[in-house]
């Protein structure tokens, strides 16, 4: 437990120089100066965190996060539709965002990264990480089609989070809810005009 602490820590003091205008090296020496760091433990940051600067960390903080993500999942998770299952995984991963890190610092390292196709796949990471511990095994194209529809979905419900000040982000719950309910109506309303098209050529 001390060794997740200690690096979420290290981590966390890393994203607070880098949001106050300091450059990579720059936040890993003051981090060390602070935290009383070894060497080696900087090199061990450096080398495994921070290889490829803000990308790598931004990395190894949801490959973290992923590590997390795998201990909410309860016994009774499989008997959960799959619309409940990917709600409740996108919570979940909001919930741990909060318990270890600080949610607008977060959202302003990744603004930082300066490339929309770095963000796309980030989210789609995240969103096929969602889908994976949900159990999806599709490998045709509704592969990628839910991918990109839940980057949709993650990317808007994160946007409201930021601000989500209710108890226990009840809004954002609500929000979440609405999203994936849109999309469920549409997934209908699109079932239902493809068999009313097909069903009229015959």
């Amino acid at each position: 437990m001390k060794i997740k602490t200690d690096s979420v820590k290290i981590i966390n003091s890393i994203i607070n120089f880098l949001n106050e205008g300091f450059d990579i090296k720059t936040s890993l020496e003051m981090t060390a100066k602070d935290l009383r760091l070894n060497k080696k433990k900087i090199e061990e940051i450096d080398n495994n965190i921070l290889y490829d600067g803000i990308n790598s960390l931004i990395v190894s903080i949801n490959l973290f996060i992923n590590q997390e993500m795998k201990t909410v999942i309860s016994n009774n998770f499989k008997t959960l539709r799959i619309n409940e299952k990917i709600r409740y995984l996108i919570f979940s991963r909001f919930e741990i965002i909060d318990k270890f890190f600080d949610r607008k610092s977060i959202f302003k390292l990744v603004v930082k990264q300066k490339s929309l196709s770095k963000v796309g796949v980030m989210l789609f990471n995240i969103s096929d990480e969602i889908w994976y511990l949900s159990g999806d095994k599709s490998t045709d194209f509704n592969y990628y089609t839910k991918r990109f529809i839940l980057m949709n979905i993650y990317s808007a419900s994160f946007f409201y989070f930021l601000s989500d000040n209710s108890v226990e982000y009840s809004k954002t719950r609500e929000f979440i809810d609405k999203q994936i309910s849109n999309v469920l109506k549409f997934g209908k309303l699109k079932s239902n005009f493809l068999n009313f098209i097909y069903s009229n050529k015959t």
